[in-house]
């Protein structure tokens, strides 16, 4: 894998014996992998733990909902190490507060999305309510796929939003994501090539 300024952090948030991998780095937002042991903290019901093994704040909130989503990739890593890149990432605003955000993650390396497309990558996020409507999710989207064409080549994105969901319809249209006329789960699928 190749390294680039954009990603030359590493991430140490819960890393024992684990690889670090680089951080994801956009104009205001570090997106930092969250390493086995940090997920481990938090599937456990430890936030004091977690919050020791992370370099940034985390709300007291998270993971609330989420925690279904951090034992299916907690699952996935255990059985595919190789995923670790893919899987989730807190989103962190750098200044001043070094503070969580959101979450992000692709669904899996290329050819893991909704539609099974070969080579295709599926990005998902979420921004935390207060930090919502500051075009975090937009920089998030685009430093997500940025990474997966600079470090692995990957030239198709996948994207599945629910038809009520405004804002993230407003971001796919803004990347230039394109409807496919196919739905999934309840969520609209959009795809992206990038040259």
């Amino acid at each position: 894998m190749r390294r680039s300024a954009c990603a030359s952090r590493r991430s140490t948030a819960g890393a024992s014996n684990v690889p670090s991998i680089d951080t994801i780095r956009s104009r205001r937002l570090d997106l930092v992998s969250l390493a086995p042991a940090l997920l481990d903290a938090f599937i456990a019901g430890d936030p004091g733990a977690a919050r020791r093994l992370a370099d940034f704040s985390i709300p007291d909130e998270f993971p609330g909902d989420a925690i279904g989503l951090l034992r299916l990739r907690r699952e996935q890593i255990e059985q595919r190490p190789d995923w670790l890149p893919w899987s989730l990432r807190a989103i962190v605003l750098r200044a001043p507060e070094r503070a969580m955000v959101g979450y992000a993650n692709f669904h899996g390396p290329p050819g893991v999305n909704d539609l099974g497309t070969p080579g295709a990558a599926e990005t998902g996020y979420t921004i935390f309510a207060p930090y919502r409507g500051r075009g975090f999710a937009t920089e998030v989207a685009q430093a997500m796929m940025d990474w997966a064409v600079r470090e692995h080549g990957v030239r198709h994105f996948i994207s599945g939003v629910t038809p009520d969901n405004g804002p993230s319809l407003r971001v796919n249209d803004k990347l230039g994501f394109v409807r496919t006329g196919d739905v999934v789960d309840g969520e609209i699928i959009f795809e992206l090539h990038r040259r």
